[in-house]
């Protein structure tokens, strides 16, 4: 008689073990999954670089309406420069960087050739002025500013500005009105001067804007050899109108 052979087992466990295995690593799989996403989008924030939202540039071009009530003396010619109160013409260009929505620094520039009378302070024989001028002639100058500046105000439609400039003016190149003539003895000057001003604005669209400003500053002249109760300090009123468009940006 045949002795009965033994049954292995060990081939019907082996597949509930592989069974089990694959659940235990799919379990471990997806654990890991779970808690990496997790972990992999903070540190994608926290060592992602943000962009800095830019803002864009604005350029301006326009025209300004200066008076000048003062009455300056240049010591260094001896002679003295009533503007009167008659506007001065001056075309005027910004370039300005948006720190936001609502403001701008930049830099403005403004010329024109503007009149005035010219006349002494002094006694013929110690100024260089031709002798129609001694006592007042009709003349022009070349009138520059060069300043920096601050805006803010902005949004849709009408609304309100404020602006801030200081820097310098400029008045060169004096000619006699009656025959354009180079008026000598008066050189170059560069005066100090600053303004504040307040305007309103229209929004025609997000990129252009149309502007009127009404500006009040001062200026200092050189007070090297004023006479005796003559200041150095000259006052004066700008209106401005200008059309401003923004360049980049998003």
């Amino acid at each position: 008689m045949r002795e009965p052979q033994a049954i292995s087992t060990l081939g019907h466990r082996r597949p509930r073990s592989d069974a089990r295995r694959v659940r235990i690593a799919a379990a471990v799989v997806a654990a890991v999954v779970a808690f990496a996403a997790p972990v992999r989008v903070r540190a994608q924030l926290r060592g992602a670089p943000v962009p800095a939202p830019s803002y864009g540039w604005w350029v301006s071009g326009g025209a300004s309406a200066v008076i000048i009530p003062s009455t300056i003396t240049d010591g260094a010619s001896q002679t003295t420069w009533r503007f009167g109160s008659d506007p001065l013409w001056q075309y005027r260009a910004t370039l300005e960087k948006a720190l936001d929505q609502f403001s701008t620094i930049g830099l403005s520039a403004g010329y024109g050739v503007v009149d005035l009378s010219l006349g002494s302070i002094a006694d013929a024989a110690n100024v260089r002025l031709p002798a129609a001028c001694i006592t007042a002639c009709a003349a022009t100058t070349e009138m520059w500013t060069g300043m920096a500046q601050f805006r803010s105000g902005g949004g849709p439609g009408f609304h309100t500005t404020f602006e801030a400039s200081g820097g310098a003016t400029v008045f060169q190149n004096f000619r006699n009105k009656a025959d354009a003539v180079a008026i000598p003895g008066i050189a170059r000057t560069i005066d100090l001067s600053g303004t504040l001003g307040v305007g309103f604005a229209y929004s025609l669209s997000p990129g252009m804007v149309v502007a009127l400003v009404q500006d009040l500053g001062i200026g200092f002249h050189a007070k090297k050899d004023l006479p005796d109760g003559a200041g150095r300090t000259w006052r004066m009123r700008n209106t401005r109108a200008s059309v401003r468009i923004k360049l980049g940006g998003r």
